[in-house]
């Protein structure tokens, strides 16, 4: 079997997580939401079990179908309930496709969640800083020097994308998020912060702005980075997770990851009175994660990542 760890309402394996789903139970999900590795854009491990290695999109599709499928996340996952994906859209690079442009990794993933079962039931793009990507990336398509020397190369900053799907079937469990007293509901999301999630685009941070999404809003990985075969890890802010977890769970169900990386999902499923499983391929991302699971400490019902940080 594989490693397993465990704490206080959450698990953790060590492995393929197709082959760790096994040892999760029928329609016990309440809520499965994740970042899969980009196609051509990181190195996470050297294991060909490891999806980021694969070197096409479409290569990757057909690896990521074995655990969308029935007899995986499709079949953990409660009915009515919902699978959500963070992501953004692949780049093509003159020395490997012949020019420089994006690839349509969203629209894929789309398809094959389809495919496998799954209703395509809602989706937002999530606002990013055009700058900060010029600068780690170096794209010339953002660059002022493109702008200056020509135009025709700019293209407008890529954003990321949260895609909702459902698992077909009626929630049997009511999730009653609402702080409604005219409809007798003493949830957690008030009509306000749902009027601003409701969104099809959820903002990024700026002084003018504070309830948006903030791009730095993520856990430490300087414990995780491995110089052998990371060239960058991509990581998904916390503030994202939060929402998703608000708007489709319920206290007492369980997140799922199947990329655990450094624990980000499970981390803010156990802050909001959640459980969390999660499954991760790499050793130091999985230290990482467990360390960073066992560190929390506070779970208070409508508790607030932004006030705690």
């Amino acid at each position: 079997m594989e490693d397993k760890k465990t704490g206080k309402d959450w698990e953790l394996y060590l492995g393929d997580s197709v082959e760790t789903m096994r040892y999760i139970e029928d329609e016990s999900i309440g809520l499965s939401v994740f970042s899969p590795p980009f196609p051509g854009m990181y190195v996470y491990t050297n294991s060909r079990r490891d999806i980021g290695n694969c070197k096409t999109i479409d290569e990757l599709i057909e690896q990521f179908r074995f655990i969308a499928d029935k007899d995986h996340l499709l079949r953990i996952l409660m009915p009515g309930r919902h699978c959500c994906i963070h992501l953004c859209q692949g780049v093509t690079r003159i020395n490997k496709e012949g020019y420089a442009g994006l690839a349509d990794f969203r629209g894929k993933v789309i398809q094959l969640m389809i495919d496998e079962g799954w209703i395509y039931f809602g989706e937002v793009c999530i606002e990013k800083n055009p700058q900060v990507v010029a600068i780690r990336t170096k794209d010339r398509g953002l660059l002022f020097k493109s702008l200056s020397v020509d135009a025709s190369n700019l293209h407008p900053g890529p954003a990321d994308y949260l895609l909702q799907f459902r698992k077909p079937g009626e929630n049997e469990i009511p999730i009653n998020a609402g702080i409604s007293e005219k409809y007798g509901t003493n949830g957690w999301i008030t009509d306000q912060e749902w009027i601003e999630w409701a969104s099809p685009v959820w903002h990024r941070q700026t002084p003018g702005y504070a309830g948006g999404i903030k791009e730095t809003d993520v856990l430490p990985n300087r414990d995780a980075k491995d110089s052998e075969d990371e060239k960058h890890l991509a990581p998904l802010q916390l503030g994202v997770v939060e929402r998703a977890v608000k708007l489709w769970s319920n206290p007492g169900d369980i997140i799922y990851s199947p990329f655990t990386g450094i624990g980000s999902e499970g981390f803010v499923a156990l802050q909001l009175e959640r459980d969390f499983i999660g499954s991760e391929l790499k050793k130091s991302y999985f230290d990482s994660s467990v360390k960073n699971l066992k560190s929390v400490t506070k779970r208070n019902k409508g508790f607030n990542l932004y006030q705690a940080r």
